[in-house]
């Protein structure tokens, strides 16, 4: 899907999301997608945009993490515990290790 890269370095993000569910088929060419609510985009997109989601024996299973959600144009991941943390750099930025 053709999302906006909210924060990160674009060559080093996910290529795509998903997978997504389609709820309809608007057209030929546009799908309705069931979304995350959180996610405040619009539900339909053009076919292009969209690839089949496939699952092999040989690479395992696929998108083993959940899809973020986005709150506010903010990434947000919900997180289990802190395992590690740390202070770097000569501002003394806290680094966390996170499950």
């Amino acid at each position: 899907m053709n999302l906006k890269q909210i924060e990160g370095i674009p060559k080093l993000s996910s290529r795509q999301y998903g997978p997504f569910r389609v709820a309809a088929r608007m057209s030929h060419m546009a799908y309705y997608l069931n979304l995350p609510e959180t996610w405040r985009i619009h539900n339909v997109f053009h076919a292009s945009l969209l690839t089949l989601y496939k699952e092999t024996l040989e690479h395992g299973p696929n998108f083993l993490e959940p899809p973020s959600d986005i709150i506010d144009d903010t990434l947000e991941w919900e997180v289990e515990m802190i395992l590690k943390h740390c202070t770097f750099g000569r501002w003394k930025k806290k680094q966390y290790l996170i499950r």
